[in-house]
Formats: C-alpha cells, sequence, structure tokens
C-alpha cells in the first residue's frame, strides 16, 4: 500500500514495533538530501581532523563536529518530521 506523503514534510516517523527510541524515514528529496549531508559533513570532517592519527586534539576536534552535526540533523528532523517525534 501506498502512502500519499504531504510535501511539507521531508520525514515519517518508523514503522513497526518501535518501542522507545527516534526514526526518522526520509519521504522526499529534501530529506535525503539532509541526511546525505550530514553523512559527508562527517567522512569529510574524519578526513579533515585525520581521525585515525589518534592526536586526542584531532579526535576531540572531529568529536565536537560530529555531535553538533548530529544536533543540527535530529532538530531538522523532529521540525519536518510528520507527526510527534518522541511520543507514541
Amino acid at each position: 500500500m501506498v502512502k500519499k506523503v504531504n510535501k511539507n514534510f521531508w520525514f515519517r516517523r518508523r514503522e513497526g514495533n518501535v518501542k522507545s527510541g527516534w526514526g526518522f524515514t526520509p519521504v522526499n528529496w529534501k530529506g535525503w538530501v539532509t541526511l546525505i549531508l550530514l553523512v559527508g559533513v562527517n567522512v569529510f570532517a574524519a578526513q579533515y581532523f585525520d581521525v585515525m592519527n589518534v592526536s586526542f586534539v584531532e579526535v576531540s576536534k572531529f568529536l565536537v563536529v560530529f555531535f553538533l552535526s548530529l544536533v543540527v540533523f535530529i532538530l531538522i528532523a523532529k521540525r519536518k518530521t510528520e507527526g510527534v517525534v518522541g511520543k507514541k
């Protein structure tokens, strides 16, 4: 069964037997671009900060970028997800 997607939402809640947690599934191109940007930013940051060097400074810089990008993604996804996120 194909669900009709509201064009104002970029994500929908994950379906299935989800007891807790968030699940953001992209439903249009804007959601997919947001998800690809999250992955791209973190891959670029891992290469740029040379995480494999195992220097505390480089790893901590990467972790700051990683968590900031994750927080931004979650805020965007919560705002652009159909339905209430985090409540069942």
